[in-house]
C-alpha cells in the first residue's frame, strides 16, 4: 500500500512539473525552428526551416558582402525594411500543404524577426499604395502587395510582434488558426511527426517531406526514370556548416532493401556520369569526391562534405561560365529577319 502511494505521488509530481514547464517560445531571440514549425497546420506535407542568424554569420555571406553591388543591395533592403538581416532575422520556416499545381504551391512561410510594424506598413503604403486588407479572426491579411493588375495569390500578415507570415491564402490562414488554437498542428499529423523526429533539427537548415505514393506513380507515368523512386515515402534533408566544411545529409525512407539498393546504384551512376562530364573542372571533381551514397533495409543516404575552398572555386567557375555565356550571346550576330514578299 505504501509503495503504491509513493508511486502515485511521483506520477503527480511529474505531471505538476510538466504543467509548470514554459511553452515553446516563438519570440524572436528565444524561438527555435522546431517551436515555429509547430505553428504549421496538420495538413502540411513538407516543412523547411532555415536558421538565418547562423547562415548570415558564415564566411560565405561575409565574402559575398565584400562585393560592392551585393553590399549596395543589402544596404538598400535594410533601409527599406528598417531591419538588418544579419542581426534582426532569426528563422524562416515554410510549410507546404499541397503538391504544386497549375495555380501554384499551397503553403505558408513564417519569418521570425525583430521588426517595427509601423515601418513595414509605411513601406507597403509607399511601394504598393493599392494593397488591400481583410480581417481574419482579428488578424489583418494583406494582398495586392506589388500593386499589379493581375490576380495575385500571395498573402501576408503580422502574426505578432516577432513573426510575419506570407504565402497562399489557405497557408496564411492555416498558421493563424494553429496559433489561435483553432486548428491542430503538423505535430498531430502522425506521418509528418515521425519524419520530423528523424531529421537533424540542430542543423543550419533542414527539411522533412512526406511523399504521397500517387505522386511518384503519376510522375513515373510521364517520366519513366522516376520509377526508381517507387517505395520512397519520405525525404529528410539537413544542411550545415561545421569546421570550415559545408555538409548536406539527404535521406529517403521507405521501400524494400532491393528498391533502395537500386536507387543507390542509380545515384552512384549519375555521380560517375558527372565525373566524366566534368573532368575538365577540378572543383567539380572535388565536389563529387565528397559525395557518399549508401543504402539499407529501408533507406538511401546521400552524404556530402565539401570544404569552403571547394565551394569558393565552384562559385567562381560558375560565375566565369555565366559571364562567358553572356559574352557569346552579346557577340552573336543578330538573327536575320526573313524578307517579306510584297
Amino acid at each position: 500500500m505504501k509503495k503504491a502511494t509513493s508511486t502515485g505521488l511521483i506520477v503527480l509530481f511529474i505531471m505538476f512539473l510538466a504543467s509548470c514547464a514554459p511553452p515553446l517560445s516563438i519570440k524572436a531571440g528565444s524561438a527555435t525552428a522546431e517551436s515555429l514549425a509547430r505553428l504549421l497546420p496538420k495538413t502540411a506535407l513538407g516543412v523547411i526551416a532555415i536558421d538565418v542568424h547562423r547562415a548570415m554569420a558564415t564566411p560565405s555571406v561575409s565574402k559575398m558582402l565584400q562585393n560592392p553591388q551585393a553590399k549596395q543591395k543589402y544596404d538598400e533592403f535594410a533601409k527599406l525594411a528598417g531591419i538588418d538581416p544579419m542581426k534582426d532575422v532569426y528563422f524562416v520556416v515554410m510549410g507546404l500543404t499541397a503538391t504544386p499545381n497549375a495555380t501554384g504551391q499551397e503553403g505558408g512561410v513564417i519569418v521570425n524577426l525583430k521588426y517595427n510594424k509601423d515601418t513595414f506598413l509605411a513601406t507597403m503604403k509607399e511601394k504598393a499604395p493599392e494593397f488591400q486588407s481583410e480581417s481574419y479572426n482579428g488578424v489583418a491579411i494583406y494582398s495586392n502587395l506589388d500593386g499589379a493588375e493581375t490576380k495575385q495569390t500571395t498573402r501576408a500578415a503580422f502574426l505578432d510582434d516577432s513573426n510575419i507570415l506570407f504565402g497562399s491564402e489557405a497557408g496564411v490562414k492555416g498558421i493563424i488558426d494553429v496559433h489561435q488554437k483553432k486548428a491542430e498542428s503538423v505535430m498531430k499529423n502522425a506521418a509528418m511527426a515521425g519524419i520530423l523526429k528523424s531529421v537533424d533539427k540542430a542543423a543550419m537548415a533542414w527539411g522533412a517531406f512526406s511523399i504521397p505514393p500517387d505522386l511518384i506513380k503519376k510522375g513515373a507515368e510521364s517520366i519513366p526514370q522516376l520509377k526508381v523512386l517507387e517505395g520512397v515515402t519520405a525525404v529528410t534533408i539537413s544542411f550545415d556548416y561545421r569546421l570550415s566544411k559545408f555538409i548536406a545529409d539527404i535521406r529517403t525512407a521507405g521501400g524494400t532493401k532491393e528498391q533502395n539498393t537500386s536507387l543507390a546504384s542509380t545515384l552512384n551512376g549519375l555521380k560517375g556520369l558527372g565525373a566524366m562530364m566534368g573532368g575538365q573542372e577540378p572543383a567539380l571533381a572535388d565536389l563529387l569526391n565528397g559525395i557518399e551514397i549508401s543504402s539499407g533495409q529501408d533507406f538511401v543516404r546521400l552524404y556530402v562534405s565539401v570544404s569552403e575552398d571547394v565551394m569558393d572555386k565552384l562559385g567562381k567557375a560558375a560565375q566565369a561560365k555565366a559571364e562567358d555565356f553572356m559574352k557569346k550571346k552579346k557577340d552573336a550576330p543578330a538573327e536575320e529577319k526573313p524578307e517579306v514578299k510584297k
